[in-house]
């Protein structure tokens, strides 16, 4: 399937959005996840969320320190 993914158009044959950000190297516990217009926080279940055909997926991760 193709997804839009940090703005890049991108094919995948992951069916969650978890099996493909674990594909990427992302670590899903730490990463704020926006999916389709959708906020996703480091709690979510995303092997629960499906991936779908044109989805559009951004990762942001939370920096802290001086």
């Amino acid at each position: 399937m193709k997804i839009k993914y940090q703005g890049n158009d991108e094919e995948t044959t992951a069916t969650t959005v978890a099996a493909f950000l674990a594909g990427k190297g992302v670590n899903a516990k730490t990463a704020i996840v926006e999916y389709d217009g959708e906020i996703y926080g480091a709690d979510s279940d995303l092997s629960a969320l499906p991936l779908t055909d044109g989805a559009e997926l951004n990762v942001f991760n939370i920096v802290s320190g001086g």
